[in-house]
């Protein structure tokens, strides 16, 4: 298969019309009665060949054009009418996508003739190579003409999707720098406020001890409204510092803009707080993940797994991974979008593989759950 349709163009009315119109003319150019009851199932077995096409593009296409190819010739044992290369054209243009010129054109001559080895004694040496020149540029035209079609129609869907999956990381990025900013005043209220505060209850409590009788009564009070106001902030810090849930709604942001696939995602419950350029990778990982599968498989499903790990030195690794239901034998050649995954990885320490194990493509990638300015200081050490 030379290219994957992923457009949504219904064809359905226009190849309906055009079976419908064959029949008709097949029927109504065929002299002897058995040869009409014998198209029938010829013409029932053709709408049910395009119906599939149309739903399935994609599978089995060598099967399916060879399925058309051998009915197209049954057909043309039985009507004498030119018309019947109209499926010749559809034939084209079906397959335009999944066949180069080269193939294309020996199909088209192929069909060709066996149009002429049918008819020839019924033309008596006079073959009518106009009209056949004519269906073959024809044929040769809509197959150029679908093809530069079914191209404009992909790029102009991954444009969308792109466009969709950057709306989805920006989306990540301004909740991330806002999860920072919270991050960091509650930081602020823990060291100096809560400090502050302890600091007066302390005071206040031995002011309390060492009060008195006349103005204990208002220092208890003091006390008591500064243990509150301690209790308060202490709240605050906590519900900031409760663990992010931001990573896992990009990341169904990034699924729900794309239908063409069932994603799932698992997320370890020890998974906290990640920083901006952690969540941005494992973004970016699973985006590429998504393209990667719709460009090169017929994968319907994708799964996706993030979790936390320990290593031997204790230290927190986490570990994503991606799997889809098609089968591989070999790793795929990588590309931009992989090798500008890995330099990624690398400014946090982190690494990308790939492997096959049972016929399974499984793609993984692992980074340190500290600092980015510590990782660079236990490189230099």
């Amino acid at each position: 298969m030379e290219q994957t349709i992923r457009h949504t163009t219904d064809w359905t009315y226009s190849t309906i019309a055009s079976w419908l119109g064959v029949t008709i003319a097949c029927f109504y150019y065929t002299n002897v009665q058995l040869n009409i009851w014998m198209q029938i199932p010829i013409h029932l077995a053709l709408l049910g060949l395009l119906w599939f096409i149309i739903k399935r593009p994609n599978d089995y296409v060598d099967q399916a054009a060879c399925a058309y190819f051998v009915l197209l010739v049954l057909l043309m044992q039985l009507t004498t009418t030119s018309l019947v290369f109209i499926h010749l054209v559809m034939f084209t243009a079906i397959f335009s996508a999944h066949f180069p010129a080269g193939k294309m054109l020996l199909c088209v001559i192929t069909i060709l003739t066996a149009y002429s080895m049918t008819h020839w004694q019924r033309w008596e040496g006079d073959i009518p190579w106009v009209t056949l020149l004519v269906w073959f540029f024809f044929s040769v035209m809509n197959w150029f003409v679908s093809r530069r079609i079914v191209e404009s129609l992909n790029i102009h869907y991954q444009s969308k999707q792109n466009y969709k999956e950057l709306k989805a990381t920006q989306s990540l990025v301004t909740a991330m720098g806002a999860e920072q900013e919270r991050l960091s005043l509650s930081r602020e209220l823990h060291d100096t406020l809560g400090h502050k505060l302890t600091a007066l209850s302390i005071n206040l409590d031995f002011a309390k001890r060492q009060a008195s009788s006349e103005s204990i009564e208002a220092i208890s009070l003091c006390h008591s409204l500064s243990q509150e106001i301690l209790e308060e902030v202490r709240e605050i810090v906590s519900k900031q510092r409760q663990k992010n849930t931001l990573l896992n709604d990009s990341l169904h942001q990034v699924f729900a803009a794309t239908p063409q696939l069932i994603c799932t995602l698992s997320i370890s419950d020890e998974l906290g707080t990640l920083t901006q350029q952690q969540s941005i990778c494992v973004v970016r990982f699973c985006q590429e993940m998504i393209s990667n599968t719709l460009k090169h498989t017929k994968a319907t499903e994708i799964q996706f797994n993030v979790q936390v790990k320990q290593s031997s030195d204790n230290t927190p690794w986490l570990i994503a991974s991606a799997l889809h239901n098609q089968k591989e034998l070999k790793r795929p050649k990588p590309g931009n979008g992989l090798k500008g995954l890995d330099e990624r990885l690398q400014l946090l320490s982190g690494s990308f593989k790939q492997y096959i194990c049972e016929d399974r493509l499984f793609s993984e990638i692992s980074f340190p759950l500290i600092p980015t300015g510590d990782c660079d200081e236990s490189r230099n050490h």
